[in-house]
């Protein structure tokens, strides 16, 4: 096993984590690759997501399903557009996912409405920035998580590997993994999304949307506070007390590490680590301990940025339900084909709520940026 170098990382925890819930210094995985260099494209024609439904429309029901391409714009603009041309309210629209605004983007959104409207159809696709590319109908709303994953197509620009170094790398990342981390979209553009989780947590107010997103800011940066900790101490070794997660199922706590390690191995099962809240399931002993470590050194730092000195993180509980996420990630599908002699384009899978741009980090190494 190795660790990224370009600034030694210590077992301690960095300020700059703990502020903001991600940088590039957190620990990346290079145990058996070396990372290929380049970075990606500024064009949203660089950076294209196509979601991965569920299940497709049935092709009847009181629910009106839309395959829409959006430019530019995020998934909340296409809602609010979807809204307004139909004249529904916006309990009536659903979708599965949140799609990047910088990118080319294809998902679906459903629409409760008796019509086709094609008028209302027509208008969306004067816009510029969003066309529609099929309609379907179904029997219920699209709803947050109805979604298999998201497939990427990723333009890499100064890319200094051979093929055969990307090839290794892709197959590397394929059957080993990467490090789960909430990417720093996650954490705002100015990297504010945690401070304001915290300001709620100690009684502050916002709006219900914004409240959510604050809350879940706090929650991943503990999230990636606790998996970079895992890693830098414990590398990729199952420990007793672990709660684990059986690939697509239920989770269980580990009692014999040494039959679970080469299923771990062999992405059978992963290491989880909690996204704190009243119904998140626990392990026991060093995993415990672990994570309790982790939010005492978040509470620490933030009690020292408050006026009152005091941060009760214990208030999770009361804002959010909480769950397990895997600290390990397999993307599927991986595929590379040349743009010329240092670009390349690359494909891949990922399931859904992990960050393309974190495998990315991964693959390309300090040079990926975005």
């Amino acid at each position: 096993m190795s660790i990224e170098t370009h600034q030694q990382i210590s077992s301690d925890l960095k300020t700059s984590i703990l502020s903001s819930g991600y940088s590039d210094e957190l620990p990346f995985c290079h145990a058996h690759f070396s990372p290929i260099g380049g970075d990606m494209g500024t064009e949203r024609q660089d950076f294209r997501v196509t979601e991965i439904p569920a299940y497709l429309p049935c092709g009847s029901g009181e629910h009106l399903y839309l395959w829409i391409e959006k430019e530019g714009r995020s998934t909340m603009d296409a809602t609010k557009a979807v809204e307004k041309a139909f004249g529904v309210k916006e309990i009536h629209i659903g979708c599965a996912g949140k799609k990047d605004v910088n990118a080319v983007t294809r998902q679906w959104i459903s629409v409760q409405t008796p019509y086709d409207n094609k008028e209302a159809i027509d208008s969306l696709n004067t816009l510029g920035w969003l066309r529609i590319l099929n309609t379907s109908r179904h029997t219920n709303k699209l709803r947050m998580g109805h979604l298999r994953g998201n497939r990427f197509e990723v333009n890499l620009y100064g890319v200094t590997a051979s093929d055969d170094e990307i090839s290794q790398a892709c197959a590397a990342l394929s059957s080993d993994g990467f490090l789960n981390y909430f990417g720093k979209q996650r954490f705002g553009y100015d990297g504010s999304n945690v401070a304001q989780g915290v300001r709620i947590i100690c009684g502050g107010h916002a709006k219900h949307q914004m409240k959510k997103l604050y809350v879940s800011a706090v929650q991943s940066a503990l999230f990636n506070l606790m998996i970079a900790k895992r890693y830098l101490t414990f590398g990729t070794s199952v420990l007793d007390g672990d709660v684990l997660q059986k690939l697509n199922a239920g989770c269980f706590v580990c009692s014999d590490p040494d039959a679970d390690q080469p299923r771990s191995d062999a992405g059978e099962v992963t290491i989880t680590h909690a996204l704190p809240g009243k119904k998140v399931m626990h392990g026991h002993g060093c995993p415990e301990a672990l994570e309790a470590s982790v939010s005492q050194a978040f509470i620490d730092h933030w009690s020292a940025q408050l006026p009152e000195n005091q941060f009760d993180i214990s208030a999770l509980s009361r804002l959010a339900d909480g769950a397990r996420r895997p600290m390990w990630i397999r993307p599927d599908n991986i595929q590379f084909k040349r743009i010329n002699t240092h670009d390349i384009s690359i494909a891949f899978v990922l399931p859904a709520g992990c960050y393309a741009t974190v495998f990315l980090r991964h693959l390309c190494g300090a040079s990926f940026t975005r």
